[in-house]
């Protein structure tokens, strides 16, 4: 396959052609014959270290084929999936087992975590990527050996400052307050080499920089907070905080003291979110639309294309050592095409969520109108084109 078009290359947009062959970009060159014309801009896919697509256990609320589905018409073409599934990951067999269950069935190109246990040293070269859950989210902690070589993504609250219930967001917020954030990441100096997940506030963002941990924000706490009219489809763990504070995000984000984003995509029915407040179970879907809600944030002008490029795509490969994010020769011919002037609203209808709803109806986005994973076309014209394209990509220890 080759493409040709304005292409984001190298932190500039020239008119080139990008050469692809067993699903990696050969080369990129000013004319190569036989180009096919793609429209708009060509960026890479963006990749999200950070889904919940439910399977196995929940896959009433969302599974892999409609998770990374989603991906694809959000532009988002890796996924990283979390182990807090039924059951829970917590060794080669369930991690296999997943696996087995899964990989026939994505669209995008994807890995899988571990729950972060005392077997990690044993099971890095399976897969070396972890999760560590430090609230009541899930019932894994961490054991006696923390491998130095592995990536490791951390939900930091810790769970003895944590208030149980709550009864709307602002209560929320102060049932789980920022401090237990805070002393979260504190409590993980000189533990070993993590990555934040989801940092809440400034303090937090600090405390990863003096712990020399990476870490990432939400499209949630960037996009919403605690004050908007969301009820309990606005609640999720951390939570939304004060409007000012995602100003603060915004700025963190911008000027490099955060890493990237990850989208938390954790999907629940409608019905469980409808229910009073503090029965509701936390959560938010959001990976088909954080993608477009940016690029229509660098249409107007709120971040640059070149910072978008660095948060949504190429840092996050880098991050985990994947040869993704990156329109280069030698990496994955994973890209997408959008056309800039093509500003639409986001509408719970159009998108391809299991749950079927959003907290981002309304939201102006650039969605892509192409979605390339490994050289093939999954999405063309906004239509799904290329089922099951998604391959399995191993996290190898660093």
């Amino acid at each position: 396959m080759k493409l040709e078009g304005r292409i984001y290359y190298r932190g500039e947009i020239i008119d080139a052609c990008v050469e692809i062959e067993d699903g990696k970009i050969k080369t990129v060159k000013k004319h190569i014959p036989g180009c096919r014309k793609l429209r708009g801009l060509i960026l890479p896919g963006a990749v999200d270290l950070h889904v919940h697509f439910r399977e196995p256990g929940y896959t009433h609320k969302e599974d892999f084929y409609s998770g990374t589905m989603s991906a694809a018409y959000g532009g988002v073409t890796f996924v990283m999936d979390m182990p807090n599934t039924r059951p829970p990951v917590t060794d080669r067999e369930t991690f296999l087992e997943k696996l087995s269950t899964v990989r026939t069935r994505a669209n995008v190109d994807f890995s899988l975590y571990f729950m972060l246990s005392s077997k990690a040293e044993r099971l890095k070269n399976i897969n070396g990527a972890f999760k560590l859950y430090m609230g009541e989210t899930t019932n894994a902690h961490a054991g006696e050996i923390i491998p130095t070589d592995a990536f490791i993504s951390v939900h930091a609250e810790l769970d003895e400052c944590i208030r149980k219930t709550s009864k709307d967001l602002v209560d929320h917020d102060y049932a789980r307050p920022e401090h237990c954030e805070v002393r979260a990441i504190k409590s993980l100096f000189d533990k070993g080499r993590f990555h934040i997940a989801h940092v809440s506030s400034n303090d937090s963002v600090d405390m990863c920089k003096i712990g020399k941990f990476t870490c990432e924000v939400t499209p949630h706490h960037l996009f919403l907070h605690r004050d908007m009219p969301l009820k309990a489809f606005g609640k999720v763990n951390p939570p939304l905080r004060a409007k000012w504070m995602t100003e603060k995000l915004w700025e963190l984000l911008i000027d490099g003291s955060i890493d990237i984003v990850a989208s938390d995509h954790a999907p629940h029915t409608y019905e469980e979110k409808d229910d009073d407040f503090e029965s509701a179970p936390s959560g938010i879907p959001e990976v088909e639309t954080y993608v477009p809600i940016f690029l229509y944030m660098v249409k107007r002008g709120r971040i640059s294309l070149k910072r978008a490029v660095e948060i949504l795509m190429s840092r996050p490969a880098e991050l985990v050592g994947v040869k993704k994010g990156k329109i280069e020769p030698g990496y994955d011919a994973d890209m997408i095409a959008v056309d800039t002037s093509n500003i639409t609203k986001i509408k719970d209808r159009d998108l391809h969520y299991k749950c079927g709803w959003s907290p981002y109806e309304g939201f102006s986005a650039i969605f892509p109108h192409t979605t390339i994973v490994g050289g093939e076309i999954v999405i063309e014209d906004r239509e799904f084109v290329g089922e099951r394209a998604g391959k399995f990509v191993k996290i190898n220890p660093f």
